[in-house]
C-alpha cells in the first residue's frame, strides 16, 4: 500500500513537473516573441529616424553648401563683369529682397548677367553697373505687376541686348525698329538705328524699355504690404 501510494505520488510530481516544464517553455517561447517583436519595432523607429531627421539633415547641409557655393560664383561673376563698380552692385543686393523680391542671390546673379552683356557691347563699367540694377529692379516689379515669374520678366529684359522682341511683347511692350527710331527722333536723337554702334542701341532699347514699362516701376514694393 505504501508503495502505491509512492507510485501515486511520483505520478503527480512528475506530471506538476512536466506542466510547470510546458509552462515554462510557453513563457521563453513568449518571450522570444516579444523580444523578436520589439526589435522589428526598434529596427522600423530607426529606418523612420533615417528617412525623416537623418536624410533631411542631409539634405539641407547639401542644399546649404550649394547655396554657399552658387553666392560665392555669382560674387565672383560680379566682380569679373563690373570690376571696380562691383562693390556698389554688392552693397545694393542686399536691399533687393525687400524692394523687389528678389533674394540676394538671384539678384547678383541677374545683375552679372546684365552687367556682362552690356560690357560686352561697349558700355562702361558705370553705365552697366545702372542698367543692370534698374533692369533687376524692374524684373522684380514687372513680375508683380504682370502676375508671373522673375525668369519670364528676365529672360524678356534681356531683348534689351539681344534685340529680341517677342517676349517683350508678351509684356505689352512693342519693340519694333520703326517705334525704336520713333522714340529716338522724340529723343532728339536724329541718328539712324542702323547707323549707331552696339553700346548706342543698347542704350536706345533700354531707355525705350524703362519708358514703355512706367505704370510697372516700383509696383512690388508698392504692393507688398497687401
Amino acid at each position: 500500500m505504501e508503495i502505491a501510494q509512492m507510485w501515486v505520488k511520483i505520478s503527480a510530481d512528475t506530471s506538476k513537473f512536466v506542466s510547470d516544464l510546458e509552462k515554462t517553455k510557453k513563457q521563453v517561447e513568449d518571450t522570444s516573441k516579444r523580444w523578436a517583436d520589439f526589435g522589428k519595432r526598434a529596427s522600423d523607429v530607426g529606418k523612420r529616424l533615417a528617412t525623416f531627421v537623418t536624410l533631411p539633415l542631409f539634405a539641407a547641409g547639401a542644399a546649404s553648401i550649394k547655396m554657399a557655393s552658387d553666392m560665392s560664383e555669382s560674387i565672383n561673376k560680379v566682380d569679373v563683369a563690373f570690376k571696380d563698380n562691383a562693390e556698389e552692385i554688392k552693397s545694393w543686393s542686399s536691399t533687393t529682397l525687400r524692394q523687389f523680391g528678389i533674394a540676394k542671390g538671384t539678384a547678383l546673379d541677374m545683375a552679372a548677367t546684365f552687367g556682362d552683356m552690356a560690357t560686352g557691347m561697349g558700355l562702361n563699367t558705370g553705365n552697366a553697373s545702372e542698367m543692370s540694377r534698374s533692369l533687376v529692379g524692374l524684373a522684380g516689379d514687372l513680375a508683380s505687376f504682370k502676375n508671373i515669374s522673375i525668369d519670364i520678366a528676365n529672360t524678356a529684359l534681356t531683348g534689351v541686348f539681344t534685340g529680341e522682341t517677342e517676349s517683350l511683347k508678351q509684356l505689352g511692350i512693342v519693340m519694333t525698329q520703326a517705334n525704336l527710331q520713333e522714340y529716338a527722333y522724340a529723343q532728339g536723337i536724329n541718328k539712324k538705328i542702323q547707323e549707331m554702334n552696339q553700346a548706342e542701341q543698347v542704350m536706345l532699347r533700354y531707355n525705350y524699355v524703362m519708358e514703355m514699362t512706367k505704370n510697372a516701376q516700383g509696383d512690388f514694393s508698392n504692393t507688398s504690404s497687401g
